[in-house]
């Protein structure tokens, strides 16, 4: 007859189990690569020939010794970077490694377990925690706008960043990153990677239109509403232009008062930057400017900061 204490342990055997074989699943498709002075990070082979990681722990761009779950060693090249999502795709040839069985993260909530895999080394390692946000809507710290990330409640140990959060089968969920918000372990959606690594593979970049302006939000007086008939009162302060930038080029000034964006009005930063990520290549932003008590209507051709700005 068996009693509590025997369930007990045997389901806690059973998760012990489960949990082992989940990071060896995982580890089959993390690799260790050795761009970085110290520690070295991890990746995931997320498609044939092709590894992503975390970009601040890739410091070089050629020639980037890589060793796979196997212990062979290879050498990679960087196929693109994408500062803003932290992300680089890499191309290798020749690795025989697995690519990453992937799950849907759509189901995914606070307190739903997880693993975060690295490779800091030769061996695989693993740490074990829980989901603790999903935000929605987030934007990164360098502009990008992302539908979907998680918080988590684990510890991403030096060499994790890159490396996959992954379920209880070893399927990756995401991508594991300790510095996209400043030190808080976080995860990237596996479909956010695919959406970035489709256009590191393409371009080499991932194209983000920018006019080179800072602002601030700004209450404008009840009388200059009155006066201009405007729906509403925030507008977008300009406080610094970059030299030779879109927006220095097209005449915009310090203490421009920016409106609205293509008949968007624009309260927040987060507005502008949505607005202009609507703007197709090579397309213009007609911005509604309060200057001096006068509105006027400046157009202004975005630059694409993903080709070195």
């Amino acid at each position: 007859m068996s009693t509590k204490s025997d369930t007990s342990s045997s389901t806690l055997a059973e998760l012990s189990s489960q949990l082992a074989a989940a990071v060896a699943t995982a580890g089959n498709s993390v690799v260790a690569i050795h761009a970085r002075r110290r520690i070295p990070s991890s990746g995931i082979v997320w498609r044939d020939g092709v590894i992503v990681s975390a970009s601040h722990t890739v410091r070089r761009d050629d020639e980037i010794p890589v060793t796979l779950p196997n212990g062979d060693s290879v050498v990679a090249t960087a196929a693109g970077r994408d500062p803003a999502t932290d992300l680089i795709a890499l191309r290798v040839e020749g690795a025989k490694a697995h690519v990453a069985p992937r799950a849907d993260s759509s189901s995914l909530r606070v307190g739903s377990l997880v693993l975060a895999v690295g490779r800091p080394g030769r061996n695989v390692s693993a740490s074990f925690g829980i989901i603790s946000a999903v935000g929605e809507g987030w934007r990164s710290w360098q502009g990008a706008r992302i539908d979907r990330v998680f918080r988590l409640d684990l510890s991403v140990y030096d060499g994790f960043s890159g490396g996959p959060l992954v379920d209880a089968s070893g399927a990756v969920l995401g991508l594991n990153n300790s510095a996209l918000a400043r030190g808080t372990p976080m995860a990237l959606p596996a479909k956010a990677v695919d959406r970035v690594l489709d256009e590191l593979l393409e371009r080499g970049h991932v194209r983000r239109p920018f006019i080179g302006v800072a602002v601030q939000p700004v209450a404008l007086s009840a009388s200059v509403v009155k006066r201009h008939k405007l729906p509403s009162d925030p507008g977008l302060l300009i406080v610094s232009i970059a030299d030779s930038s879109p927006a220095d080029k097209a005449g915009l000034l310090l203490g421009d008062v920016l409106l609205e964006a293509n008949e968007q009005a624009l309260g927040r930063p987060d507005d502008l930057l949505d607005a202009l990520s609507s703007v197709p290549s090579g397309g213009a932003v007609t911005l509604k400017v309060l200057r001096g008590g006068t509105i006027k209507a400046v157009s202004v051709t975005p630059a694409d900061r993903g080709e070195g700005e």
